[in-house]
């Protein structure tokens, strides 16, 4: 598998397919998934415009993928993952991005209740 950019450190997630996509005579399981960045979606808007949107998904996560087993960069084509990547593989991935958003999720940001005063408004009225 390739070296990881630093700028990424942090913001991955290593999972394995089931099946893999088949390359070079060999099943690649091992997958590093980067977090979703904004021009992910408008570059895959713009890569297939009048696409179906199952299409365009597939375009970010190739956008996402910095590793699949062995296959070099440039050859991990949205062509290939659209031949070779089984559905539930595809769901794998999926899966994947959503365990990455949540681990990247700030803990306060996901429960605000109970926050507020202990104090009651008869506690601090007059009389």
């Amino acid at each position: 598998m390739s070296t990881i950019d630093k700028r990424w450190d942090g913001l991955t997630i290593t999972r394995e397919l089931s099946i893999g996509v088949y390359y070079a005579g060999t099943r690649h399981k091992s997958f590093t998934l980067r977090v979703a960045m904004s021009g992910d979606l408008i570059a895959a808007q713009q890569a297939h415009p009048v696409g179906p949107i199952q299409l365009v998904t597939l375009e970010v996560y190739r956008q996402q993928l910095l590793a699949l087993g062995d296959i070099p960069a440039k050859e991990l084509t949205t062509e290939l993952l659209r031949e070779e990547l089984t559905e539930a593989d595809l769901a794998l991935i999926a899966d994947a991005d959503a365990e990455l958003e949540k681990k990247l999720t700030p803990q306060n940001a996901a429960s605000t209740t109970g926050a507020g005063s202990n104090t009651t408004s008869s506690d601090t009225a007059t009389g």
